[in-house]
Protein backbone atom coordinates (compact mmCIF):
# COMPACT_ATOMS: atom_id res chain seq x y z
CA UNK A 1 0.00 0.00 0.00
CA UNK A 2 1.88 3.33 -1.07
CA UNK A 3 1.93 6.25 1.33
CA UNK A 4 -1.28 8.24 0.19
CA UNK A 5 -2.81 5.18 0.36
CA UNK A 6 -2.15 4.73 4.19
CA UNK A 7 -3.13 8.48 4.56
CA UNK A 8 -6.54 7.91 3.84
CA UNK A 9 -6.92 4.44 4.91
CA UNK A 10 -9.04 4.33 7.83
CA UNK A 11 -10.31 7.33 10.43
CA UNK A 12 -8.63 9.06 13.03
CA UNK A 13 -10.53 9.23 16.54
CA UNK A 14 -9.66 12.26 18.40
CA UNK A 15 -11.91 12.33 21.12
CA UNK A 16 -12.58 16.09 20.42
CA UNK A 17 -15.83 17.69 21.54
CA UNK A 18 -17.09 19.13 18.85
CA UNK A 19 -20.18 20.76 16.96
CA UNK A 20 -20.84 21.75 13.66
CA UNK A 21 -23.04 24.29 12.70
CA UNK A 22 -25.17 23.58 8.83
CA UNK A 23 -25.08 26.93 7.16
CA UNK A 24 -28.14 27.45 5.60
CA UNK A 25 -29.05 27.90 1.80
CA UNK A 26 -25.93 26.40 0.72
CA UNK A 27 -24.88 24.19 -1.83
CA UNK A 28 -21.86 21.95 -1.79
CA UNK A 29 -21.66 23.07 -5.79
CA UNK A 30 -21.54 26.98 -5.20
CA UNK A 31 -18.95 29.29 -5.29
CA UNK A 32 -18.49 31.82 -2.86
CA UNK A 33 -19.41 34.65 -4.87
CA UNK A 34 -22.65 33.05 -5.30
CA UNK A 35 -23.40 33.84 -1.84
CA UNK A 36 -23.75 37.56 -2.03
CA UNK A 37 -21.05 38.06 0.80
CA UNK A 38 -17.93 40.38 1.22
CA UNK A 39 -14.65 38.33 0.59
CA UNK A 40 -12.59 38.12 4.26
CA UNK A 41 -9.03 37.44 4.07
CA UNK A 42 -9.11 33.40 5.84
CA UNK A 43 -4.99 34.44 5.47
CA UNK A 44 -3.10 37.91 4.61
CA UNK A 45 -2.08 36.12 1.60
CA UNK A 46 -5.31 34.56 0.30
CA UNK A 47 -6.93 38.12 -0.97
CA UNK A 48 -9.47 36.59 -3.17
CA UNK A 49 -11.69 33.62 -4.70
CA UNK A 50 -9.26 33.08 -7.25
CA UNK A 51 -6.51 32.81 -5.29
CA UNK A 52 -8.42 30.39 -2.98
CA UNK A 53 -8.92 28.27 -6.17
CA UNK A 54 -5.15 28.41 -7.17
CA UNK A 55 -3.61 27.91 -4.22
CA UNK A 56 -4.37 24.07 -3.41
CA UNK A 57 -1.43 23.48 -6.26
CA UNK A 58 0.67 26.39 -6.48
CA UNK A 59 1.52 25.66 -2.67
CA UNK A 60 3.00 22.81 -4.03
CA UNK A 61 6.67 24.72 -3.59
CA UNK A 62 6.02 26.72 -0.96
CA UNK A 63 8.47 25.51 1.31
CA UNK A 64 11.23 26.43 -1.11
CA UNK A 65 13.73 29.22 -0.33
CA UNK A 66 14.61 29.76 -3.58
CA UNK A 67 10.92 30.39 -4.89
CA UNK A 68 8.36 32.42 -5.12
CA UNK A 69 3.97 31.62 -4.74
CA UNK A 70 3.56 35.98 -5.11
CA UNK A 71 3.65 36.39 -1.26
CA UNK A 72 4.46 40.33 -0.36
CA UNK A 73 3.08 41.13 -4.34
CA UNK A 74 0.28 42.60 -5.16
CA UNK A 75 -0.99 39.23 -6.39
CA UNK A 76 0.22 36.37 -3.53
CA UNK A 77 -1.02 32.82 -5.19
CA UNK A 78 -1.76 34.32 -8.29
CA UNK A 79 1.60 34.41 -9.55
CA UNK A 80 4.84 32.67 -8.96
CA UNK A 81 8.68 33.45 -9.73
CA UNK A 82 11.97 33.26 -9.14
CA UNK A 83 15.86 33.96 -9.84
CA UNK A 84 16.31 31.13 -11.83
CA UNK A 85 13.11 31.40 -14.04
CA UNK A 86 12.74 32.91 -17.56
CA UNK A 87 9.03 34.29 -17.81
CA UNK A 88 8.18 33.55 -21.16
CA UNK A 89 9.86 30.42 -21.45
CA UNK A 90 7.95 28.85 -18.93
CA UNK A 91 4.70 30.21 -19.59
CA UNK A 92 5.38 28.68 -23.32
CA UNK A 93 5.75 25.76 -21.35
CA UNK A 94 2.72 25.68 -19.54
CA UNK A 95 0.54 26.96 -22.02
CA UNK A 96 1.78 23.74 -24.55
CA UNK A 97 0.31 21.51 -21.75
CA UNK A 98 -3.49 22.59 -22.46
CA UNK A 99 -4.25 22.68 -18.72
CA UNK A 100 -8.02 22.79 -17.99
CA UNK A 101 -9.58 26.12 -17.33
CA UNK A 102 -5.93 27.95 -17.07
CA UNK A 103 -3.64 30.12 -19.15
CA UNK A 104 -0.46 31.44 -18.15
CA UNK A 105 1.48 34.68 -18.74
CA UNK A 106 4.78 35.91 -18.54
CA UNK A 107 5.22 38.48 -15.30
CA UNK A 108 8.02 40.10 -13.25
CA UNK A 109 7.52 41.48 -9.94
CA UNK A 110 9.02 42.49 -6.68
CA UNK A 111 7.97 40.91 -3.37
CA UNK A 112 8.05 43.38 -0.34
CA UNK A 113 8.45 40.11 2.13
CA UNK A 114 9.20 36.76 2.22
CA UNK A 115 11.47 35.46 -0.83
CA UNK A 116 12.58 37.56 -2.96
CA UNK A 117 12.10 40.62 -0.82
CA UNK A 118 13.29 43.55 -2.56
CA UNK A 119 14.54 41.47 -5.46
CA UNK A 120 13.14 41.85 -8.74
CA UNK A 121 11.97 38.39 -10.80
CA UNK A 122 10.76 36.76 -13.25
CA UNK A 123 8.18 34.44 -13.22
CA UNK A 124 4.19 33.73 -14.47
CA UNK A 125 0.85 34.45 -13.76
CA UNK A 126 -1.93 32.25 -13.94
CA UNK A 127 -5.62 33.38 -15.12
CA UNK A 128 -8.29 30.81 -14.44
CA UNK A 129 -10.46 30.50 -17.41
CA UNK A 130 -12.72 28.19 -16.28
CA UNK A 131 -13.04 27.67 -12.71
CA UNK A 132 -15.30 24.42 -13.44
CA UNK A 133 -13.05 22.26 -15.32
CA UNK A 134 -9.74 23.70 -13.71
CA UNK A 135 -8.26 21.61 -11.09
CA UNK A 136 -5.65 22.99 -8.96
CA UNK A 137 -3.72 19.77 -8.34
CA UNK A 138 -2.87 19.16 -11.48
CA UNK A 139 -1.56 22.91 -12.26
CA UNK A 140 0.78 21.85 -9.35
CA UNK A 141 1.90 19.07 -10.61
CA UNK A 142 2.40 20.71 -14.17
CA UNK A 143 4.38 23.65 -12.68
CA UNK A 144 6.82 21.04 -10.44
CA UNK A 145 7.05 18.88 -13.59
CA UNK A 146 8.32 21.70 -15.98
CA UNK A 147 10.15 23.32 -13.00
CA UNK A 148 12.60 20.39 -13.15
CA UNK A 149 12.70 20.04 -16.88
CA UNK A 150 13.13 23.68 -17.69
CA UNK A 151 15.53 24.50 -14.43
CA UNK A 152 16.54 20.47 -13.28
CA UNK A 153 18.03 21.05 -9.90
CA UNK A 154 17.39 24.24 -9.25
CA UNK A 155 13.86 23.08 -6.53
CA UNK A 156 14.72 20.70 -3.73
CA UNK A 157 11.02 19.14 -4.03
CA UNK A 158 12.05 17.54 -0.45
CA UNK A 159 11.22 20.32 1.51
CA UNK A 160 7.64 20.21 0.39
CA UNK A 161 7.20 16.54 1.16
CA UNK A 162 3.96 17.59 3.47
CA UNK A 163 2.28 19.72 0.68
CA UNK A 164 3.26 17.88 -2.56
CA UNK A 165 1.80 14.42 -0.63
CA UNK A 166 4.55 11.91 -0.60
CA UNK A 167 7.89 10.36 -1.60
CA UNK A 168 6.34 8.37 -4.41
CA UNK A 169 4.81 11.70 -6.20
CA UNK A 170 8.12 14.03 -5.22
CA UNK A 171 10.04 10.53 -7.10
CA UNK A 172 7.78 11.18 -10.21
CA UNK A 173 8.73 14.54 -10.43
CA UNK A 174 12.14 14.17 -9.94
CA UNK A 175 11.67 11.61 -13.39
CA UNK A 176 9.69 14.15 -15.16
CA UNK A 177 7.42 11.62 -15.84
CA UNK A 178 3.42 13.33 -17.13
CA UNK A 179 1.91 15.23 -14.70
CA UNK A 180 -1.60 13.46 -16.02
CA UNK A 181 -0.07 10.20 -15.24
CA UNK A 182 1.34 11.11 -11.97
CA UNK A 183 -2.05 12.10 -10.96
CA UNK A 184 -3.78 8.82 -12.23
CA UNK A 185 -1.28 6.74 -9.99
CA UNK A 186 -3.09 7.87 -6.77
CA UNK A 187 -6.25 7.58 -8.34
CA UNK A 188 -7.23 4.38 -6.48
CA UNK A 189 -6.00 5.79 -2.85
CA UNK A 190 -7.96 9.13 -3.60
CA UNK A 191 -10.83 7.49 -4.18
CA UNK A 192 -10.71 5.38 -1.03
CA UNK A 193 -10.48 8.74 0.59
CA UNK A 194 -14.03 10.10 -1.08
CA UNK A 195 -15.41 6.83 0.15
CA UNK A 196 -14.64 7.54 3.96
CA UNK A 197 -15.70 11.55 3.56
CA UNK A 198 -18.75 10.97 1.88
CA UNK A 199 -20.41 9.92 5.35
CA UNK A 200 -19.48 12.77 7.09
CA UNK A 201 -20.64 15.61 4.39
CA UNK A 202 -23.34 17.68 5.26
CA UNK A 203 -24.02 19.18 2.26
Amino acid sequence: MGELAKLFNGENHWNANLTVIAMEDWNRGDWFDATGLPWINPSPAMRNLNAAILYPGLCFLESAKNYSEGRGSDSPFEQTGADFINGRQLAAYLNQRLIPGVRVYPTSFTPTDSNFKGVRIEGVRYEITNRDIFDSTRLGLEIAVAIQDLYPGKIDFSVGKRLIGSDDVIRRIKAGENPRTIQASYEDALQEFLKVRAKYLIY
